[in-house]
């Protein structure tokens, strides 16, 4: 069963999405017969350099929400987060964009396709996406800087050279564009959003326990369409 999923690195709910879907797919039976492909959303497509401000005076400067409704979202994520083991650090965060990030993460793929490890919920692909979130909004690490990402990925087990050249590959840099615009075409308005078995969409946060829910339904259901 395929599993497809838009997300920005920047964006917590799409940190807190995918832990969720590791841990549901690491509970599920059928998990070494799901692969799961992320696709690229860029929540802000114009952004060219990490901003040398604090986040919160760019979030109020921009427009995009007052003092007070950032510190309230903010504590609703820490909270959400603490559960599941993650520390949120949104007075370190660097605004910075995510291209990079993201190309890494698309050559992640690459190279599980070549170990034969796509399936499953311990992936390449999914734990260097994983541990690039965790920079971002963990470390307060600036995850447009190549030597950031190379770390990421040399963390997780993946080939380091593969990332640098990722980071700096106009191949890679095109695979992200082309998921932004796909992405675009298909109307998908927020991040994270979900195709199940390229027939049933999922978006905005889920519970572990109702992506254990969503994965039963969409395997009986592929399984029937192979009947």
């Amino acid at each position: 069963m395929r599993i497809d999923m838009w997300l920005d690195t920047c964006d917590p709910w799409s940190y807190l999405g995918l832990r969720h879907l590791r841990t549901a797919m690491s509970r599920c039976e059928h998990s070494t017969e799901m692969e799961v492909y992320l696709h690229a959303y860029l929540l802000d497509p114009d952004l060219e350099a990490a901003l040398d401000k604090p986040r919160i005076v760019a979030l109020v400067e921009s427009g995009a929400a007052n003092l007070e409704e950032v510190n309230e979202a903010d504590e609703r994520m820490r909270a959400l987060g603490a559960r599941e083991g993650i520390r949120f650090d949104f007075d370190s965060l660097i605004i910075a964009p995510t291209s990079r990030a993201h190309r890494v993460i698309a050559a992640a793929h690459d190279a599980d396709i070549d170990n034969d490890t796509v399936a499953g919920p311990d992936s390449l692909h999914l734990k260097v996406a994983e541990a690039i979130m965790r920079s971002h909004f963990e470390m307060g690490l600036d995850i447009s800087h190549p030597e950031v990402l190379i770390g990421c990925a040399q963390d997780i087990g993946m080939p380091p050279d593969l990332a640098a050249l990722a980071v700096g590959d106009e191949e890679w840099a095109s695979r992200v564009y082309s998921d932004y615009q796909m992405a675009m075409h298909m109307g998908v308005a927020s991040v994270p959003t979900y195709v199940m078995d390229s027939q049933f969409l999922v978006d905005g946060h889920q519970t572990v326990t109702a992506f254990s829910n969503i994965l039963a339904t969409a395997w009986d259901n592929a399984r029937k369409d192979h009947a």
